[in-house]
């Protein structure tokens, strides 16, 4: 693989495909400082990542109202891009591979605001199409991206992966936070509320053109590299951390609110609730990948990291109106936090550049796949029991799980290497 940084690199050089990964990982911007800009420029990518999503939460409940869905039909909404990015995520290291990084991550900002706006339009068949094509483009970017910062500032993975981790939940909070807000000032049309998002994806879109005049482009990696990631076990394990706390929080960004709502608390707390549900996920997504690399016992690291979690699902679950801010708090700082390690993860524990671009793929694959299963069930199991109670029990069961394959997908080790 070539790693073409500079701007006006030659484009017809060619990779030698022998070349050592330890080769690949030199080459890329070792100053943050000189390359602020680029840096800027994937952080821009981040913000695009989670707020078109999650600012549907807040409006689940007038648009299932509106548009007169049942619980799975509106949970499929939510669903539908997590679905997306299981199935699509496999095939986005040949989309870069193929096209360059820049150029994908710039086409797939224009599809994120397509599928936005027709997401927007307020007839619920287009709002399913558009649906898929947001989810099939931020599938592309949430595996293109940590093999970005893996190869654009090798020697940074922790710190700018903190750092996008953080732009992408200020991204989340902002979204829950401005959803009702819009939706009240445009006289209670909740398509404003999610048409905003398509313009903001536009004006990144415009942003990142300059971005083409940087040359990472992917060739095909040395064949002792070609491990197959899905006969390797610790790839495995940190998938099924990936799945874990990716269901975790897309349950909790569509339901939430309207656990809190059918509890008793009032339209305007429950988004205040959910609001600070991602609030508390920046500092965590941010401080994270710091306290991790800091504990050398990984395993005490994955508990440590996991307290708030442990916390919060059993307030949530059994004093849902007692103390919901303190759950939301816990939450969200739990949460937060686990979405960086697993980007982290994927960014650090493959052997090279090409095995974490692989790596990322493969673990988003199968993680969005079994994430995918959380709004559905939740929204269906209280379709058919009429209650949320054993809906919540299933959360118990998650993080059970989420805890178990944290403490081995927290290795050092490196997947893929000889």
């Amino acid at each position: 693989m070539t790693d073409k940084t500079a701007p006006n690199a030659n484009p017809s050089e060619t990779p030698t495909p022998g070349k050592d990964a330890a080769s690949n990982d030199g080459r890329g911007f070792h100053h943050l400082g000189s390359h602020i800009g680029f840096l800027l420029a994937i952080l821009l990518l981040a913000a695009n990542m989670r707020g078109s999503i999650v600012g549907l939460g807040p409006l689940a409940e007038i648009i299932g109202t509106d548009l007169s869905l049942s619980g799975t039909q509106l949970g499929l909404l939510t669903t539908l891009p997590v679905l997306s990015f299981g199935v699509l995520s496999m095939f986005a290291p040949r989309l870069g591979q193929k096209f360059g990084l820049e150029a994908t991550l710039l086409t797939m900002l224009l599809f994120i605001a397509i599928g936005q706006g027709l997401r927007a339009s307020g007839a619920y068949d287009i709002m399913v199409v558009g649906t898929i094509i947001l989810g099939a483009a931020i599938a592309v970017l949430n595996v293109l991206t940590p093999s970005l910062v893996r190869r654009s500032f090798p020697t940074h993975v922790a710190l700018v992966t903190a750092l996008y981790t953080f732009t992408m939940s200020s991204g989340a909070t902002i979204a829950a936070f401005v959803s009702i807000p819009i939706r009240n000032a445009a006289d209670g049309d909740w398509r404003w509320s999610l048409g905003v998002w398509a313009v903001f994806a536009a004006i990144a879109f415009v942003c990142w053109l300059p971005m083409l005049r940087y040359r990472h482009v992917g060739a095909a990696p040395a064949p002792v590299t070609r491990i197959s990631l899905w006969k390797n076990v610790e790839a495995w394990w940190l998938a099924l951390f990936f799945g874990c706390q990716s269901l975790m929080f897309y349950t909790g960004t569509a339901w939430v609110a309207k656990v809190f709502i059918d509890h008793g608390i009032s339209e305007a707390e429950a988004a205040t609730l959910l609001t600070l549900f991602n609030v508390f996920g920046i500092p965590a997504a941010f401080g994270a990948p710091l306290i991790y690399s800091r504990i050398a016992n990984k395993k005490l690291a994955m508990l440590v990291l996991h307290i708030p979690l442990i916390i919060a699902i059993p307030g949530f679950v059994f004093a849902t109106t007692e103390l919901p801010y303190v759950w939301a708090v816990c939450m969200g700082l739990g949460q937060g936090s686990m979405i960086s390690i697993a980007l982290t993860l994927v960014g650090m524990r493959g052997a090279d550049p090409q095995t974490s671009a692989r790596l990322s793929g493969m673990a988003q694959s199968v993680g969005y796949l079994f994430a995918a299963i959380g709004p559905v069930l939740f929204g269906a199991l209280h379709d058919l029991l009429g209650d949320w109670q054993v809906a919540l029990y299933f959360l118990f069961v998650v993080v059970a799980v989420q805890l178990c394959a944290a403490m081995r997908a927290g290795s050092s080790a490196k997947i893929g290497a000889d």
